[in-house]
């Protein structure tokens, strides 16, 4: 191979490599997005949940059912050594919400978040899938 078929050669693996790069970036904090699932406690006893979030570079921040009624959080992490998700939240009528669980899936664009939901004295199973 000459010298001039190399560089091409390089060059194209070097844009390879670089649009492989990119796509991965624009994928993004492994949290931001829409999230739909329910909680309840069991497997007839369910309530629907539309959970919002997004990383601001520094914090978690988002909602729970966005709307004119929406909850917005009051803290929320990931631990990303055990991929625990921990969101808390009040509602209006000053009903304490703490939600954890654990990103599940995670190299899936589709992955979910499975664990416990925690309100007014109540504890329930919940699982939500990004959107």
């Amino acid at each position: 191979m000459d010298s001039k078929t190399k560089t091409l050669v390089l060059a194209a693996i070097a844009a390879g490599s670089v649009s492989t790069l990119t796509a991965l970036a624009q994928e993004g904090f492994p949290l931001d997005g829409t999230w739909r699932g329910d909680f309840g406690p069991s497997a007839e006893d369910r309530t629907s949940v539309v959970i919002v979030m997004k990383w601001d570079g520094e914090n978690i921040n988002g909602m729970i059912n966005p709307g004119p009624r929406s909850i917005e959080f009051t803290s929320a992490e990931l631990e990303p050594s055990t991929w625990t998700v921990r969101l808390e939240a009040v509602t209006a009528e000053a009903q304490s919400i703490m939600i954890e669980g654990t990103l599940q899936d995670i190299g899936s664009y589709s992955r979910f978040i499975e664990g416990v939901w925690r309100q007014g004295g109540s504890e329930s199973s919940f699982r939500i899938t990004r959107e």
